[in-house]
């Protein structure tokens, strides 16, 4: 700890803005010497998306004073401009987003004769669509790739309820596609099945919801193109 404590404190900032933010919490608790530091603005602003004051602040504002404690407040799900839930993985710093129900693009979402919005106890979102029981279910998310962490590989999620009456059963097809403003792009498709206790796809989360990964994507640095996720359910 002398050889740290006698290292200039631009030096020390510039090694420790390298870490990662997990290292950074674990060298303060080393000692005196790198806790005012690991604690600093200078280290912590790097940690921070580049957008933060925007998504901090722009719809469910957040207090704090200082970066540190600005960024621990963001490992937390926060409204950021009315549909969309923003939170920053608090070991890497990476952006994770999630979409509303009503963001989401649902053939016959807006008729109630096929599907019927209702609220849920306990849930983040105000409304969830209700499928169908003898129609055929086609949801679509999209996402702007701006708004997530560049050089990074996403997983697209859904998180849903399911019951024996439910038409949100058995086989579907899942697309994942990036659109580049360039013209440039990929698609990746898959087919998974959406019935417990059947499917390998699913995973058990609380209260009774599950969750099915429904594919992954790679966001490169100065892509700004637009994530396309879909669902489609396929004819038994």
């Amino acid at each position: 700890m002398d050889f740290l404590s006698a290292l200039p404190e631009c030096l020390l900032t510039a090694i420790l803005s390298r870490l990662s933010p997990r290292d950074v919490c674990c060298s303060a608790a080393t000692g005196k010497e790198l806790r005012s530091v690991a604690e600093s603005d200078a280290v912590w602003e790097r940690f921070l998306p580049s957008d933060h004051g925007e998504i901090g602040l722009a719809y469910d504002p957040v207090a704090f004073s200082t970066k540190k404690q600005l960024y621990d407040r963001l490992t937390e799900m926060v409204l950021y401009d009315g549909e969309r839930r923003f939170k920053i993985d608090k070991a890497s710093g990476k952006k994770r987003v999630m979409l509303e129900a009503r963001e989401l693009a649902i053939t016959w979402g807006s008729v109630p004769e096929y599907w019927e919005w209702i609220r849920l106890p306990r849930t983040r979102s105000s409304e969830v669509p209700e499928p169908p029981e003898e129609r055929l279910f086609d949801l679509k998310g999209k996402i702007e790739a701006r708004l997530l962490s560049p050089e990074t590989t996403y997983v697209a999620y859904l998180i849903f309820k399911t019951w024996a009456s439910s038409g949100f059963l058995g086989r579907a097809k899942t697309c994942v596609r990036f659109a580049g403003k360039k013209g440039d792009g990929y698609e990746t498709t898959n087919i998974v099945n959406l019935e417990p206790p059947k499917s390998s796809h699913l995973r058990k989360r609380t209260e009774g919801w599950m969750e099915i990964a429904l594919g992954e994507f790679f966001i490169g640095k100065g892509d700004n193109g637009e994530v396309e996720i879909r669902l489609m359910e396929v004819e038994q």
